[in-house]
């Protein structure tokens, strides 16, 4: 079963992944342990010395010659005098083994019975079984090692290091990731394995394949791509959200990684590194407690208390995250702050029930919508915990996606099949711009639009097909239903790089990737569409995070008006949307 998705946007993946990197606990683990341990190290060495010494003393007693039949107690003139005469019985020797001795005459064969005729065919056999081979197969002995299968004997032929270095640039050419591929990552779980994978397809070959996964502790829910690490550096990260309380941030540039980069919220492991700590520094032996106390299995500050079941990760503000969890709240997080208290910013309460899914503005980064099992989407400014509007859907929420084209309409999907649009201008009014029935045989799962292409949109359901719709009028129509042959889906993503890609997975093991750019049906409806200018790639890594002063103050800022009335709320929504965008735009 694959109960999410992401894509990686291109330029955003190392091309050639580390296998593994230290994380801080070991690298702090390590410093301490060099602090510590220099004079046990001192002392070990000087005692493997002393041991080794002995060890030389005995093997020497052990295997000492007698006074006369050592060779270091000759005068040198005596070695000269035996190497002398050595050398002179090897030439000797080999003089006589070239010396060839004639046969012996008038010796008869007859009396064995076998004829001269009968036996000249064995005769040359029989001659070469009597005479040793004394060749020997040495390294300068080219015929000989060529006779063997060595062919590419010389001084030009490869050694066996080079073949080694061989194999290491074959498998770096094997794991390294290329400019045309797109990599897609997947929250898997196969029976009691759970596991996030990630996928690269070869756009062009339309081959797919796992190219590394990173085994998860707990059945997971929900993922959240992005680019912004603890450290506040840029990289290639993806946060997991699963039936505990924590939200992990795995490194997916490390392909063995053991650990996530951190852990927003969960269970307070502190005591359980310290123990470990000291128990690398050597402390058991002081008897220490090896196990936990109660108090030391408390949650973290701040952290969600059940299961967390949606996450979003921020565009804009690219250190911030907001999670759904099944206790009925929305937190936002700064990954930043990851090893301290403050990493959860903020906390909302104004959902009855579970919250299934969260969704930033792409553009405003203080605008978040939330989806709930209470039947209500809600419309949050971070600004102001307090400054919340919710509307009423028919069945409990499942999606929720943001028209790029049109930034002012929000889209929900729910779980009795139906589709509803809003302007949040007229949020307050509670009025949908449109709703549709998108699935009549099955609640709609998940619902997205495609960045490339102006009014796109795609629903999947758990009758196991995708719907390609047509929002450009404010009549939506259906132009492809395509049956994935995947199982029931539960999530879909359109490739944010490329106009025509698609993922989508669920209740199978395995995902389906639809290139569009071949349908003809697709081509014929929304072809001449393409926006041009969203196709420019811009390398994520280049991009500098929103510091988090701006987000603090941002976050603790009281010049929220507060709303009295329908029409007084239409036009403080306006004003404010239009001093963020100055904001933004002036690099705050």
């Amino acid at each position: 079963m694959i109960s999410s998705l992401e894509w990686v946007p291109a330029g955003v993946a190392d091309p050639s992944p580390k296998k593994y990197e230290f994380s801080q606990a070991e690298l702090e683990l390590i410093h301490m342990m060099e602090k510590h341990n220099v004079e046990d190290t001192k002392e070990i060495k000087a005692h493997q010395e002393i041991r080794t010494e002995k060890e030389k003393s005995k093997i020497m007693e052990e295997n000492t010659l007698p006074a006369d039949l050592r060779m270091d107690e000759y005068s040198s003139d005596e070695g000269e005098d035996e190497a002398t005469r050595g050398a002179a019985i090897g030439r000797l020797l080999v003089e006589n083994d070239e010396i060839e001795e004639p046969e012996p005459k008038n010796v008869s064969r007859e009396s064995d019975g076998v004829s001269d005729d009968e036996s000249d065919g064995d005769s040359e056999d029989d001659d070469l079984d009597d005479v040793p081979d004394t060749r020997e197969f040495m390294p300068v002995d080219l015929d000989g090692l060529n006779s063997i299968g060595f062919s590419q004997v010389g001084t030009n032929a490869p050694t066996y290091m080079e073949d080694f270095e061989d194999d290491d640039d074959s498998d770096a050419e094997d794991i390294q990731i290329r400019g045309s591929d797109a990599v897609i990552v997947v929250a898997k779980t196969e029976e009691e394995f759970a596991a996030l994978e990630v996928h690269v397809y070869e756009q062009l070959t339309g081959n797919l394949f796992v190219h590394h996964d990173i085994p998860l502790p707990a059945f997971p829910l929900c993922l959240s791509h992005g680019d912004i690490g603890p450290t506040g550096s840029a990289g290639n990260f993806c946060a997991v959200g699963t039936f505990g309380p924590g939200i992990e941030i795995w490194n997916l540039d490390v392909m063995n990684a053991l650990e996530p980069s951190c852990v927003l919220g969960g269970e307070d492991t502190s005591m359980a590194d310290d123990i470990m700590r000291l128990n690398m520094m050597g402390a058991s032996e002081k008897k220490h407690s090896n196990t936990l106390s109660p108090q030391g299995r408390s949650l973290k500050p701040g952290s969600h208390t059940d299961a967390v079941m949606a996450l979003s990760w921020n565009k804009v503000h690219r250190q911030v995250i907001a999670s759904g969890s099944a206790d009925c709240t929305v937190k936002l997080w700064d990954v930043t702050q990851a090893q301290s208290d403050k990493a959860n910013a903020a906390t909302l309460k104004h959902h009855e029930d579970k919250v299934q899914s969260v969704l930033w503005h792409p553009k405003e980064g203080t605008l978040l919508a939330t989806g709930s099992y209470d039947r209500t989407v809600g419309l949050v400014d971070a600004r102001s915990t307090e400054n919340v509007k919710t509307v009423k859907i028919p069945g409990d929420c499942e999606s929720l996606a943001w028209d790029p084209f049109n930034p002012q309409y929000l889209s929900a999907a729910s779980e009795d099949g139906t589709v509803t649009c809003w302007d949040v201008r007229k949020f307050s009014t509670k009025t949908p711009l449109w709703s549709i029935v998108a699935s009549e045989f099955g609640g709609v799962s998940d619902l997205a639009y495609n960045t490339h292409v102006p009014g796109m949109m795609a629903t999947s359901s758990v009758d196991k097909t995708v719907t390609i719709w047509d929002t450009a009028t404010q009549s939506p129509t259906a132009k492809m239903n395509k049956d994935m042959k995947v199982g029931k889906l539960f999530t879909l993503k359109f490739y944010p790089s490329l106009p025509w890609l698609m993922g989508c997975a669920g209740g199978s093991k395995e995902m389906a990737i639809w290139d569009m750019s071949q349908d003809d049906t697709i081509q014929k409806c929304f072809g001449d569409r393409i926006d041009h200018s969203s196709l420019v790639q811009t390398d994520e890594r280049d991009r500098k995070p929103q510091n988090e002063i701006s987000f603090d103050s941002l976050m603790n800022s009281t010049s929220v008006e507060k709303t009295n009335g329908k029409s007084k709320g239409k036009s403080s929504i306006s004003n404010k949307k239009k001093k963020k965008k100055k904001a933004h735009r002036a690099g705050r």
